[in-house]
This record gives structure tokens, sequence and C-alpha cells, in this order.
């Protein structure tokens, strides 16, 4: 999987007006071959700040639907003011990924920097963790993302049924001995920001 990300802060009062543009954006991207879906993710901590995922089975596919008259098109009729980027890392591929058996739009989503030779390791402890993500219950899915042009940046997002869910993990998470036999010194994260899904299309 080939993931495209933006941080997008919307203008004063225009958050409806550009959440309908962003649905239209992903409209055209529906029919191509090798979309997977897209998410427009409203911040918890703001208002005005947006996460916008946009997955394709490869960046082939991105880059056929960004040459047909559509994928160039669109961004010319963007309205003045509507949103502006925020600076973020914008490729990633997918390197893990763990299912869960529920629905839900809660979602947080993490940056963290990998130790030198440290990737195994890294993947080793996620997939620890989704274990008890799954366990804990409320887990949509969890994935692991490796940036494109930053070898040694990796991408959590993990979506859940809801705050309380996670909260829940949390709890078995710290409790004595849950980590004792999981690799040490993998990352230093970025931090967490969580999210709720407020659009979705997908094919």
């Amino acid at each position: 999987m080939y993931l495209v990300q933006e941080l997008l802060r919307f203008g004063n009062g225009r958050n409806r007006e550009a959440v309908a543009r962003l649905h239209w954006i992903h409209s055209l991207m529906q029919p191509q071959p090798g979309f997977i879906g897209a998410q427009v993710c409203a911040y918890l901590g703001n208002s005005s700040r947006h996460l916008i995922l946009r997955m394709w089975e490869n960046k082939d596919a991105f880059l056929a639907f960004r040459a047909t008259p559509d994928g160039s098109g669109y961004s010319r009729s963007r309205p003045e003011g509507i949103y502006e980027a925020e600076p973020c890392g914008r490729e990633w591929e997918l390197a893990a990924e763990t299912i869960g058996p529920h629905t839900g739009n809660w979602l947080m989503r993490g940056e963290f920097d990998i130790a030198e030779g440290r990737w195994d390791d890294y993947l080793k402890l996620r997939a620890m963790q989704d274990q008890m993500h799954l366990t804990s219950g409320g887990l949509v899915v969890a994935r692991q993302f490796k940036q494109v042009d930053a070898e040694n940046t990796a991408l959590m997002l993990i979506r859940k049924t809801g705050r309380e869910d996670h909260l829940q993990y949390m709890e078995n998470e710290n409790t004595p001995g849950a980590n004792d036999d999981r690799p040490r010194g993998t990352f230093t994260a970025r931090g967490n920001q969580y999210y709720e899904i407020i659009d979705e299309t997908l094919p």
C-alpha cells in the first residue's frame, strides 16, 4: 500500500466547504484502478486542523490518476483561502498491518525516528502491541508505514472504536511485566495525535 498524507489547516468558518471539496476530490479518485480509500480526519485538539489520508495499491496507481484530466486538473479549481498545507511527510509505504474485527472512526497517529538498523525490532514491537490492541478490544486496523524519502522514519496509524477502548489498552500496556520481553531502544517518538475520521471514500 502507498499512502499520501497531508496536514491541512482549514480557513476560518470554512470547515464544511473544505470537507465537501475534499470529498469531491476523493470521488474523482474513487473509480480509478488501484484506489484503496481516502479519509478526512478532524484533529481532536484544534477544529481547523485536519489530516488527509489517500491510500493506493502502489505509487504507479497514484501517478496514473494524477496523469488523467481529473487528476491533473482538480487543484486549479481550489477556492482561495479554503485551506493551507502544513509541513509533513507526504509519501509512505506500508510496512505492517493488523486488522481487527471492529468498526469505528477514532484514529491515533504517531511518527517515530527508528534507530539505525532496528526496523525489524521496531516491527516486532508493534506486532506485539497490536496483539494487545486485539486483546483489549476495539481495534479496527493498525498500520505501520515507512517514509519513502526518509528511510528511518515511521508513521503509525491505529484506528479504533473510540477513546475508551484505547484507554483500556493503555491500562493493559502499563500492567507490571507486560513489556518485559519487548525490544528496547528501537525508536524515538515525535509524539501522538488523535483524530476523528469525519469523511471516508472507499472504492
